[in-house]
């Protein structure tokens, strides 16, 4: 009789076939995903490079544009800008010629510097000894035909990018009555030291609505820029990452060619078949010991799991019944674990604790201006003037002013203190901008004695000078205090106002909309700042009111509530621990 039952070693060879196909297929998904995400980290990685260089332009770019305030101060000082005036004389126009050669000496970053008297043929220039006469000659044509035509208010930051004699430079230039005042910028001058990218082909642009400006790199790339794209994306091999510019109209576009990625497939294939073979012998064996020695101690550990999230935190598990020594460690584990959660909790709390006092110290440092190197380079314009007493009141100002910053030993201060720090600030202002500053105090001594937050109320007074701040019209800022009460809240209520352009929608929705990780946004980073400080020190987000007055500046109120209200605060945080 013939037997009809098929042959063992078929059956085994067809299970082998089977595990090594599968083996197969298993190392062809994990090479195609793993490729994924290499791809997806190139991404990421050259997207993370092109983002640090261009926040590295931006800080350098508002370091030039500060050179640009400061010549304007100077010059608003020393001759008169109103259009139909004077043309300045030769001793003058030695003076700014003089502040524009410092300005290059001053800063690497600065490529030429422009002054220009609209109403006469008077144009005082000046560049870097590294520019070549050809470019020196081109670029003092560009400055002041660009000027004449694109200038724009002295409060805006936004740099242009153009093409000169096919160099890429950043120019910005502003008015200031009959003046323009310009600047540019090499591209060159911010170099690729930040762009190390994990291959050597590379290359970097700028975009603007228009064209395409080529900066570093292999110049061919840029067949691989897309004008259509906003988003980063690959191309045939190569990563393209996009970054928008916060102080200049143009993208950043960082172009890296992908790295080559092969596959040992001779090793690969080896691997597989001893894999394969391995299986085959491990997993009769795996079966025999997985449900003694691991689903049923998996299965307690499930249920005291379960038991743990139910909060019954005086269960335990019995290693001698674990099976296995790696279980019995683990039960032991568990139970130390079940032992301890009560104090981990704790823990968790005043790591909680320790982290928003770190927030809140990382915000208190972002509230000191950045106003030492304006100082020092204001006492150097002084002394053109030949002014001892004015520098001598200027610096023992900075001096009060410095020693008031620097005092952060303590989280508090009074309404008084504060009060006197801003009007050492704004004397400062007074000698930098004669008759340009007038500001008014309002505030009773049972205010005056308050305890607020360090440095709270100054950043107030800073944002104004910073955006309602300009050389031609007098600013004026009042600062009133009073004893408040609503519903809901008692304590004082300190309100500033300027006569500014005040503060336009888009400033009330990202102020009203930042998030509290992530709440600092560029245009008003000291008021985001204030807000977010109050939310951490009172867990309310309702302190600081924001509007604009009727005759035109903008309107601050800062609600501090009593100090009971900051103990019923940290009393609610710890009363569920």
């Amino acid at each position: 009789m013939v037997s009809m039952k098929k042959s063992w070693i078929k059956k085994v060879i067809f299970l082998l076939m089977c595990v090594l196909l599968t083996s197969i297929l298993f190392f062809a998904i994990i090479t195609i995903s793993y490729y994924a995400v290499y791809k997806q980290r190139l991404l990421e990685v050259n997207s993370e490079m092109a983002s640090s260089w261009t926040s590295s332009v931006d800080s350098r770019l508002n370091t030039v544009y500060e050179h640009m305030y400061d010549l304007a101060a100077t010059l608003f000082k020393k001759a008169e800008v109103r259009p139909g005036s004077d043309r300045m004389d030769y001793k003058l126009q030695k003076e700014i010629q003089d502040a524009i050669n410092l300005k290059l000496m001053t800063s690497s970053d600065i490529t030429a510097f422009m002054v220009l008297d609209t109403e006469s043929e008077l144009l005082l220039y000046a560049d870097s000894g590294a520019v070549p006469q050809t470019m020196s000659y081109a670029l003092k044509l560009f400055l002041g035909e660009y000027g004449l035509e694109n200038s724009v208010s002295i409060n805006r930051r936004e740099w242009d990018v153009v093409s000169v004699l096919e160099n890429t430079f950043y120019v910005k230039t502003f008015g200031l009555g009959k003046y323009i005042i310009g600047a540019v910028s090499d591209v060159n001058n911010y170099g690729t030291d930040s762009l190390s990218t994990i291959n050597a082909e590379t290359a970097l642009f700028l975009k603007n609505d228009t064209d395409l400006f080529y900066c570093f790199g292999n110049k061919e790339l840029n067949d691989f820029v897309s004008h259509e794209k906003e988003s980063d994306y690959f191309r045939k091999k190569y990563a393209v990452s996009f970054s928008g510019h916060n102080s200049a109209n143009a993208t950043a576009i960082l172009v890296t060619r992908q790295k080559g990625f092969k596959v040992l497939w001779k090793l690969s294939s080896a691997f597989l078949i001893v894999d394969s073979a391995l299986c085959v012998v491990l997993v009769a064996l795996l079966f025999l010991n997985i449900d003694r020695k691991v689903r049923v101690p998996i299965k307690n550990l499930v249920e005291a799991t379960e038991e743990l999230s139910k909060g019954n935190l005086e269960y335990r598990l019995k290693p001698e019944e674990a099976g296995s020594e790696e279980f019995e460690e683990l039960y032991t584990s568990f139970n130390d674990m079940s032992q301890k959660i009560g104090n981990l909790t704790i823990e968790s709390y005043e790591l909680k604790i320790n982290r928003e006092e770190n927030r809140l110290k990382m915000l208190r440092a972002q509230m000191q201006p950045h106003s030492f190197l304006n100082a020092i380079t204001t006492i150097s314009n002084m002394t053109y003037t030949g002014e001892p007493e004015s520098i001598r009141k200027y610096i023992g100002a900075f001096a009060g002013f410095t020693r008031y910053m620097l005092h952060t030993a303590n989280d508090w201060t009074t309404v008084e203190e504060e009060l006197n720090h801003i009007s050492n600030y704004v004397n400062m202002q007074k000698i930098r901008f004669p008759n340009s500053i007038d500001i008014v105090y309002d505030c009773p001594e049972e205010v005056l004695l308050k305890k607020i937050p360090y440095l709270i109320l100054f950043s107030l007074v800073e944002n104004s000078f910073k955006h309602a701040m300009t050389l031609v019209e007098t600013m004026y800022v009042s600062i009133k205090g009073e004893v408040y009460k609503e519903e809901g809240f008692e304590g004082i209520r300190l309100i500033e106002e300027d006569n500014g352009a005040g503060f336009s929608e888009e400033a009330f929705t990202k102020l009203a909309n930042a998030d509290n990780d992530d709440p600092f946004t560029k245009e008003h980073l000291g008021l985001t700042n204030v807000r977010y400080s109050l939310n951490l020190i009172y867990n309310r987000d309702d302190l600081l009111r924001l509007s604009n007055r009727p005759e035109g500046g903008a309107r601050i109120e800062l609600l501090i509530p009593d100090m009971d209200e900051r103990e019923k605060v940290i009393k609610d945080e710890t009363s569920g621990m």
